[in-house]
């Protein structure tokens, strides 16, 4: 009996703190919303990553190469890190130029260049969103595309950008707000339109 009322007891204390590491984690300030409009709560589903990593090799080139490249200046935005962007977003350009199907206009290729060329985190974020709005379009209007990369928006950024897997990673707000926006149903317009109600707007 001893064993079982320890093991009851580990469950019970197991339980109790899952909630409460889920509410400190995210960027709504716990129970209270309203303190955040527009924040996501922790998902913990991060096994959706593997599967997009793995999903994004049915895309054809330059697609996939267009995207992992976005996909690794939005992570490290997240992490408050230029590391890799000019690098990535030279390789995006390059992508849209070289395709001989023009399959990205040209102007995708120009807002990668204008990325390149940011020199700190301020100007890096405010070229990253003309390119995420581009690339929402795009993807909005491939459904290959769009069921690999999620599209999130932030209302304190007033911007949107996509991404895999199903916690928000911010690129705007950094680790400051890294769970800040929610998932929005991707539209050609790129205007959002909420697909789920876990958070508020106001």
């Amino acid at each position: 009996m001893k064993k079982q009322t320890f093991v009851l007891s580990i469950l019970a204390a197991g339980f109790i703190a899952v909630p409460v590491f889920a509410a400190q984690a995210g960027c709504c300030g716990g129970e209270d919303a309203t303190a955040m409009p527009g924040c996501s709560k922790m998902s913990g589903h991060e096994s959706h990553n593997a599967q997009a990593t793995t999903a994004t090799g049915k895309l054809p080139q330059p697609v996939s190469a267009v995207f992992d490249g976005y996909i690794q200046i939005q992570t490290a935005l997240a992490a408050d890190s230029l590391e890799g962007i000019t690098t990535s977003a030279q390789a995006i350009a390059k992508s849209v130029k070289e395709d001989k199907a023009n399959t990205f206009s040209a102007t995708i290729g120009q807002q990668a260049e204008a990325v390149a060329k940011a020199k700190d985190l301020v100007a890096a974020r405010e070229a990253f969103k003309p390119l995420s709005e581009s690339l929402i379009q795009f993807a909005a209007k491939d459904s290959t595309v769009s069921g690999i990369y999620r599209q999130v928006h932030c209302p304190m950024a007033k911007a949107s950008w996509l991404q895999t897997g199903t916690t928000v990673s911010n690129p705007y707000m950094g680790k400051a707000m890294a769970r800040c926006g929610q998932f929005v149903k991707a539209t050609a317009s790129g205007a959002p339109e909420h697909a789920d109600h876990s958070a508020h707007m106001h």
